[in-house]
């Protein structure tokens, strides 16, 4: 039976995964599967271990996220054995992702992140995507650590006025 769970857990996340079609933070995939009271945290970070491990599902980490997307081989694995998942399922996580779409859409649409340089500074880049499209990038090199993570969290606070007085000032 356990087997058979952690099966269904993995086909969750894909089937997820395939119904957004942009990268999710882990925070949406484990907010439904243990809202919804599939499993418990640590066995979803075994499913996603073993769907990573597998190539089913992409990473990308920033400096304090995952994002997960589907690979192609997961997409052929889902269409091989997604009738396990019931029709039940299925409607529960469409009802699901169109009832926490909004959410969904502010969760994914800033990203930020930081990396060290070759110069011992570190470029901390902030993005606002629509979907896959990107909008706008702001790469802004500084020379602490600590500088890098106050501008990735300003950019959640102040993104959509630089957005705009890019706009304003640039067209």
């Amino acid at each position: 039976m356990a087997n058979e769970s952690i099966t269904i857990y993995k086909l969750i996340i894909l089937y997820f995964l395939k119904k957004t079609s942009i990268p999710l933070p882990q925070t949406v995939i484990s907010d439904y599967i243990v809202s919804h009271g599939y499993t418990n945290y640590f066995t979803l970070q075994n499913a996603l271990g073993e769907l990573l491990n597998a190539d089913f599902i992409a990473e990308d980490e920033t400096y304090h996220l995952s994002y997960y997307t589907l690979t192609e081989a997961g997409s052929e694995t889902l269409a091989l054995f997604g009738s396990q998942l019931s029709a039940e399922i299925c409607s529960e996580i469409d009802a699901y992702l169109a009832e926490h779409k909004i959410e969904i859409i502010n969760e994914t649409s800033l990203v930020s992140d930081y990396n060290p340089t070759d110069h011992g500074t570190y470029l901390a880049s902030c993005s606002l995507k629509d979907g896959k499209h990107m909008m706008f990038r702001l790469e802004i090199d500084v020379p602490k650590e600590e500088d890098a993570i106050r501008v990735c969290e300003n950019w959640e606070k102040q993104s959509e006025t630089l957005y705009q007085l890019a706009l304003k000032n640039l067209l």
